[in-house]
């Protein structure tokens, strides 16, 4: 039975259709609402064997600790700040006040609540006065010859919890339906295209907006994703409807400083508007039209950061609320987590007849298990209220 794809007449032979549904789903809308959905049916996919699923991520130590309070030039007892702040720590580093640029060696592994420090000052530079909140950071070790073998750090990796979401969109028709001929060309392939249409915009939303539950108080338990909104947290920021060059810019430096250096901005078109303005005023900005990455048009921005590829994304732009919102995506950090085991496949996939038995009608329906993984949260950002420029 003939089925909706990509070919011109919109038909090919079932024998012919493609068996991964999430990249038909990026052939039939490479331009449409869909950008993450169709965006993550071309990268990485990781089955999952459970509808819960948790992933480990480990950034770069920060090697640094805030100073609690004030001290002298001659104190060598460093009060941190902070929980533990101590333990990242060891005797024989060497560390500097980000402010003075005072170098000073860790003369002892920190101890019992590790909220201290014990120092020797002024190793190759000046002691000076420390004030509250200054910052040390670890520039190096060094160590006596002949030494033991220094007292080992580690860390232990972060841990982000998901789950699988199950969409379900149906298309229902009755025999007679089926069998009638229509002059605007087959109804039930164009109600089969118009489902999966449906399917793919509620699953968008749904890694845009989802707020991961597991609901048990029912017959059964009920799941839905962390989607993109809930799972970023770090590079956060509201312009309050008032986009200045300098917190454009500092947004962007805090999303470049880890993970790739091209990533791709979906936003609404007021957003983009306003980010056309920050080209055509400061003059800094190379935008070029309707290059294409992952079969979707974009406009490429060039920073002294990296590289943004900027995408409208539809749906935002038919939101009152949304369509100054944008998503800083690093597409090398998304994963696909469609549910996958013990002989099942619940990843996109076409069911027919569905129906009751018995029932002079056809009922089929879309069905996927699915999650959202996003990898290092800081990698990625969210813009919000981007809806007038400031010059």
């Amino acid at each position: 039975m003939p089925v909706l794809g990509l070919r011109g007449s919109g038909e090919f032979s079932s024998d012919e259709r493609p068996k991964n549904y999430r990249e038909l789903i990026l052939l039939l809308f490479p331009n449409s609402p869909i950008s993450i959905t169709a965006l993550l049916s071309k990268l990485k996919v990781e089955a999952t064997d459970d509808p819960q699923f948790t992933i480990f991520t480990k950034g770069l130590p920060t090697q640094i600790a805030s100073i609690s309070g004030s001290h002298t030039a001659a104190i060598t007892t460093l009060t941190l700040s902070g929980t533990n702040p101590g333990k990242v720590f060891r005797k024989g580093h060497s560390i500097i006040n980000e402010r003075t640029l005072e170098v000073m060696w860790v003369t002892s592994d920190p101890s019992g609540s590790f909220d201290s420090l014990s120092v020797a000052r002024g190793k190759g530079s000046t002691a000076a006065t420390m004030n509250d909140a200054d910052v040390v950071r670890i520039v190096g070790s060094s160590h006596l010859e002949g030494a033991s073998v220094p007292t080992s750090i580690t860390y232990d990796p972060s841990t982000t919890v998901n789950f699988t979401q199950i969409f379900r969109t149906s298309l229902d028709v009755t025999g007679t339906q089926k069998a009638t001929h229509v002059r605007t060309g087959n109804d039930y392939l164009e109600r089969q295209r118009e489902a999966l249409e449906l399917h793919a915009i509620e699953r968008e939303m749904a890694y845009i907006f989802g707020t991961g539950v597991e609901d048990t108080s029912g017959v059964q338990p009920q799941r839905t994703t962390k989607g993109f909104i809930e799972l970023v947290t770090t590079n956060v920021t509201d312009f309050a409807d008032a986009v200045d060059i300098d917190t454009w810019e500092t947004f962007l430096e805090d999303c470049f400083e880890n993970g790739s250096n091209e990533k791709l901005f979906l936003a609404g078109n007021t957003a983009i508007t306003t980010i056309n303005k920050i080209g055509r005023i400061h003059g800094q900005i190379e935008l070029t039209p309707r290059s294409e990455s992952y079969g979707m048009q974009m406009q490429t921005y060039i920073t002294p950061y990296g590289t943004l590829q900027i995408r409208q994304h539809a749906l935002f732009s038919k939101s009152a609320t949304f369509k100054d919102w944008g998503l800083l995506v690093d597409q090398k950090y998304l994963v696909d987590r469609p549910l996958i085991g013990n002989g099942e496949n619940r990843d996109t996939h076409y069911r027919d007849n569905v129906q009751s038995p018995g029932d002079d009608r056809v009922t089929d329906e879309w069905l996927t298990e699915i999650g959202l993984e996003l990898e290092h949260e800081s990698v990625h950002g969210v813009a919000k209220n981007m809806s007038a420029l400031v010059p």
